[in-house]
């Protein structure tokens, strides 16, 4: 609590140390060729699809800690699309202030293919999804939505970005 409501002035650490370890998230996306990185990568399978999906089973207190930072901050970072096999289409925040999921929960809970990343679903014309049950007319408008949005995709040849 700040001096002038009547505390001592110590921030709260809780919060402080999630932003230093979610500053370690962006410096990771930042230090792409530095063996640090390259040790993470493949002692975590980060790429699978990226850093916000590892798994933390086995590894060290530091590394649990950054990945458990970077899901708390996860909604911070936005991608920006490249290749897109990086960013998981309905899961990750690359389109809008959220990610697609929040922004069409209907649609998402009926959706088979939830962890796939936009290069899987996305072919260019068509969007490679199946659900678990019909649709109705007002579910089959909120598809078109996001059909609509997913045409506005333009692959690259870079990598996927946080920024």
């Amino acid at each position: 609590m700040l001096k002038e409501f009547g505390g001592l002035g110590v921030p709260n650490l809780r919060d402080l140390n999630i932003c230093l370890l979610a500053s370690w998230v962006k410096r990771y996306s930042l230090d792409e060729n530095k063996l640090w990185k390259q040790m993470i990568d493949h002692k975590y399978s980060t790429n699978r699809p990226n850093i916000f999906c590892s798994n933390t089973t086995g590894s060290s207190s530091f590394s649990k800690c950054m990945i458990w930072a970077a899901r708390a901050a996860k909604m911070g970072y936005r991608w920006h699309i490249g290749n897109g096999k990086k960013v998981r289409f309905w899961e990750d925040n690359w389109l809008g202030s959220s990610s697609l999921a929040i922004q069409f929960w209907d649609i998402y809970v009926l959706v088979n293919e939830k962890a796939q990343t936009v290069f899987e679903l996305w072919d260019g014309v068509d969007l490679k999804c199946t659900f678990r049950r019909g649709v109705d007319e007002r579910l089959m408008i909120r598809w078109q939505e996001i059909i609509q949005l997913a045409s506005t995709i333009v692959f690259s040849y870079e990598e996927d970005s946080l920024n």
